[in-house]
């Protein structure tokens, strides 16, 4: 018998490295490992509630909440009852958010052109078109 990786591990030690890039170019901005999330939000300019993010993440609510606090908290966003559904609340950027999302956003760019350095598009498009084949067939799994 021969030992086999799991697919997850390849993942995962290719996800810690980005992250660990990620982190150090953005040190200063005192994100955590929270920045595609507030990128997300910036995006949707106050139309996302965090039920929303939520499910867009695949993340259970009191994950959320945990995380919206934290960046409450860190000066980079703020929940604001929506006018239409007072028991929904919106997520809204800080000016402080508005100034470290572009450098973020410009961050995600640089490394993902610098990790694909020699792979062709038609190739990437492959990978992402693998990637959500898998997780399209393993999610049927995980709810049995």
């Amino acid at each position: 018998m021969s030992l086999i990786e799991p697919i997850s591990r390849k993942l995962i030690r290719l996800g810690k490295l980005y992250q660990s890039l990620l982190a150090k170019s953005t040190k200063h901005l005192d994100v955590d490992r929270y920045h595609y999330v507030l990128s997300l939000i910036y995006y949707h300019d106050g139309q996302l509630s965090q039920k929303a993010l939520a499910e867009i993440l695949g993340k259970d609510k009191s994950a959320i909440v945990s995380i919206i606090n934290l960046l409450s908290t860190k000066g980079f966003v703020y929940r604001e009852n929506n006018p239409n559904d007072r028991r929904e609340q919106l997520l809204k950027v800080t000016e402080k958010a508005k100034l470290a999302v572009p450098h973020i956003v410009a961050t995600f760019k640089n490394i993902n052109t610098d990790i694909t350095k020699g792979i062709s598009e038609a190739d990437m498009k492959i990978f992402e078109s693998v990637l959500l084949r898998m997780q399209n067939n393993i999610k049927p799994l995980t709810t049995t």
